[in-house]
Formats: C-alpha cells, structure tokens, sequence
C-alpha cells in the first residue's frame, strides 16, 4: 500500500499523533532527511492552508511513491509505539514481529512520548535539493546491511541471507567480464553501499525472463518487471558485448547523485550469464509512451507536462550544478524521462553519461566518440565532439517542443525532417505555435495554447544553434518555476 492509499481515519489518527509536541519534525528530519528549510516549508505550507503538518508532509512524501512499510520502518527507529500501532492493521504481518521485538526490548513509560530523546532534526544530515528523498526505506537499510522482512518471517540481523552476495567479491566476478585494473577500482569506489543480487535471484523476481514481463528494449539490453524483497522493480539484463562493463559503472558510479528527479539504482548483479542493474519501477511509463499513447492512460493534461518538464528541469540542474566536475547525461530524449504514478518524473539510463568541463574557464571537452540519438544532438557535439552540458539542455529543448506538439524527433515527411529544424523554420515564418498543439488537445477543454506558446518558446531557446546562445539549465528551472499554472502549489 503507498502513502497516498492510507485509510482516512488511520491517516487522521496518525496526523494526530505525530502533530503532539512536533514529533513530525522529527520524521521528517531525522528519518526522512529532509532539510531544515523543507521542514520549514512544510510547516508554513499547512499553517496557510489550514491543515495538519504532518499531513502536509505525508503528501509530499507520498508522491515520490513511498509505501506504508518505509513509513512503518522509519516509527519503528523512532520507538513511537502509538503510531506503529496505529499502522499495524495496514503492513504485512512479518512487520508485526517488529512491535514485539520492541515491547521486549525496552518497557514503554507512555505511549504518547515514548519517543527517541534526542528529537533535534536540525542535527541530522540534510538532503541537498531531493538528495536521498527518493530512495526507498527498505533499500536503504539493506545498503546497510539490514534485512528486512521476508515471506519467511524475520530474518535475524546477525544471520546471513542466503541470496545476498556481499559487494567485497565484485572484484573476483568482474574479472570474468572484460578489463580488471582501473574498472575494477572504481567500480569497488562506487558500489559499497548498493546491494548486489544473484543472478538466480532476479531471474525468479522476473519469472524466468518472462515476456509478459517484458518493459522494453534498449541499445544494452532488456528491462524486465519483477518483484525483490517486497518491491516492485524494474531488471534490467545487459546485453552481453563489450560495452557491459561501460554501462554498469557508469550507472554504478550515478548511484552517488541521489535526487529525487533521478531513477535509483536499487542493486546489481554480476557473475551470471550476464550483467544486471535493478531499478525502482515506475509504474506511468515513459514519457515517450504517453506522448505517443501506447499505454492505457488518459493523454497527459497541461498541468502533468508542466509537472513533467519541471522535474526534468530540477533533475539536469541538479547534475550540471553538482559540487566538482558537472555530469552530462547525454542522452535526454522521452524514452529515458520515466514517470511514477503520481507522474513524478525521474531521468533514467546514465549508460552514456560522462563528466564535463572542470572550471570556470573550461567551456567543454573534446571526446573521441559521439553516442545519444542523433535528432536530440546539437551540431558541435555531432561535428566537432565538443561535449557540454549545454548538450543537454539542447535534447531537453527538443523534448519541450515534443511535449507541447506531440510531433516526433525526426519525420523524413516534413520540409525539415529534424523536429528542432522544424520549429526554428516555423518560428522564422511567423507561425503561432499555439497552432502545433498536441492534436489530442487541440480544440477540446483541455486546450492551453498560451502554455503551448510556452513550451515551444523554451524549446526554442534551449535547441539554439550557438551553445554560448543557449540558457543553463538552472536558467530553465527559474523561468519553469515562475510560470503560473492551475493548481500548481497542489502539483509540486
């Protein structure tokens, strides 16, 4: 059960408990790792709209797709008794064992202030602008090597799991998949606390492979659905070729970038027949999906693309402005935007990205290879294998116009076969963009052609030829950030 499915009185009662002396603080700090300035911002938000903090922060936190479990875990560290009693009818019964384990543990004074003494959040590590808020609980602590419960019941903390292979022996199966040396180091650099999986182990989560499980297809592999400890994830099987060990350090290497914009990497698996990387599962789809209406969803409204665009935007920022060298995804285009159920997009497969320029006074870096797709790519980095992230922030301008048009990337049929060709071309004829709005809008109650004009003018902006003539994007954040939409302070 998410966050967003709690049962009305359970969720009232818990809102009462935790609003008692601002224990919510303590949740949302200490456990949940957000930020003094969050907290702040939640309380202020649930003053103005006249509602409970806690179910201020029981919303935002339930739209990055937390479960009841994570929730229950995080009381549990807190030794607030009441609440987990309160949860108790809505987790899985292996939870259970947790309530009894503390009740003979220690003795509880009062079930309204049993609660941790030092409740200072302020004290706690703060996330940096999402950084760890979407990660799941459960995945968390298996990181730090706790085992959480099993169908089998509740594995004792100092009792092996059968099916969990420890990352020090990454070393001795790496070695059987391409280069040792500098691979190997950083690789061990990066996956210290990602949990590593058997192969067995994913293969029974998919069920064998199935195809009915069958998400997609990608140039390294297949990504199939499954289920790992309680969890629905998404697997994805590396092609067995050359490039296997590229794709997964540099996906492992990505699991230091944590926002809540980025898809995280839950585990890997080496040693089996081939290379595996286990994500969460987003359960909207791709964006390229919704946009060509390949699913059973409704046609995104407005107010979900600007969502959508905005995350987009929060997520690149993020990796372009990240302290040190920038990180260049380099291949941004509507297949990698993936979308929860509340639509919360998260950038998806880094098998391409690379660092950038380092300093001020670097503008870009020479490299000796170009890869993305090629209608997402602007002029210097096809022909000149100039690399920045101003590549980026072209591909995210080409995603805009797609998003406001439903127009594909590249279209042999038109007079300009690329999109971004295509809209400059028509810009310079003076046509009024509201006029290429997505056909499944277009003329119905859900029509917006000023958000299109919009869209389209950023897109403009953002796939100029020049880089130097292009904003960063942090500029596309502030500028998405200003625009007023309906029901926009419901939406974020």
């Amino acid at each position: 059960m998410y966050i967003y499915e709690l049962p009305f009185e359970i969720n009232k009662e818990l809102c009462r408990l935790l609003d008692i002396e601002d224990y919510w603080k303590e949740l949302a700090g200490n456990q949940m790792k957000y930020s003094a300035f969050d907290v702040t911002d939640m309380e202020q938000t649930a003053r103005r709209l006249a509602v409970s903090p806690t179910n201020q922060l029981f919303t935002r936190w339930g739209q990055l797709n937390h479960r009841v479990e994570e929730l229950f875990i995080l009381l549990y560290r807190m030794k607030h008794m009441p609440a987990l009693d309160c949860l108790k009818p809505v987790v899985n019964t292996d939870f259970h064992k947790l309530l009894s384990k503390h009740r003979s543990s220690s003795s509880v004074k009062d079930k309204n202030t049993a609660i941790v003494k030092d409740n200072s959040y302020k004290k706690s590590s703060q996330k940096s602008d999402g950084n760890f808020g979407s990660i799941p609980l459960p995945v968390m602590l298996i990181e730090k090597g706790a085992h959480l419960p099993a169908s089998s019941g509740i594995q004792d903390n100092n009792s092996p799991s059968p099916n969990y292979e420890t990352s020090t022996d990454i070393s001795k199966s790496s070695s059987t998949h391409g280069d040792k040396g500098n691979e190997d180091d950083e690789i061990m650099r990066n996956v210290s606390a990602i949990p590593r999986m058997s192969y067995d182990e994913l293969r029974e989560a998919t069920d064998n492979w199935a195809d009915r499980n069958l998400l997609g297809r990608g140039g390294f592999g297949q990504v199939f659905k499954g289920e790992w400890k309680h969890l629905p994830v998404a697997v994805k099987r590396l092609r067995d070729n050359n490039d296997r060990n590229k794709e997964l350090i540099r996906e492992m290497c990505l699991n230091q970038y944590r926002h809540d914009n980025i898809l995280p990497l839950y585990g890997y698996s080496l040693g089996g027949p081939e290379a595996c990387l286990v994500y969460q599962l987003m359960s909207g789809g791709s964006l390229e999906q919704r946009l060509r209406v390949k699913t059973h969803h409704p046609p995104l409204t407005w107010s979900q693309r600007y969502l959508i665009a905005h995350g987009v935007a929060r997520g690149l920022q993020f990796l372009h402005n990240m302290a040190g060298t920038p990180l260049i995804h380099g291949d941004i285009k509507p297949a990698n935007i993936l979308l929860d159920t509340c639509l919360m997009p998260k950038i998806g497969d880094f098998g391409l990205a690379r660092k950038g320029p380092y300093g001020e006074d670097r503008t870009h870096v020479k490299v000796s290879r170009v890869y993305g797709t090629k209608p997402y790519l602007p002029d210097e980095y096809l022909r000149s294998r100039c690399l920045s992230p101003a590549v980026d922030v072209y591909s995210y301008g080409v995603v805009m116009v797609e998003m406001a048009t439903a127009l594909v990337a590249i279209d042999r049929a038109r007079p300009e076969p690329l999109l971004s060709a295509y809209i400059h071309h028509q810009n310079r004829l003076a046509i009024d963009m509201a006029s290429l709005e997505d056909p499944v809008l277009r003329g119905t109650a859900h029509s917006y052609p000023a958000m299109c004009r919009t869209f389209v003018g950023i897109g403009l902006h953002c796939t100029k030829f020049q880089r130097h003539e292009r904003p960063t994007m942090l500029e596309v954040y502030k500028k998405l950030d200003e625009i007023n939409v309906p029901g926009k302070n419901f939406m974020m």
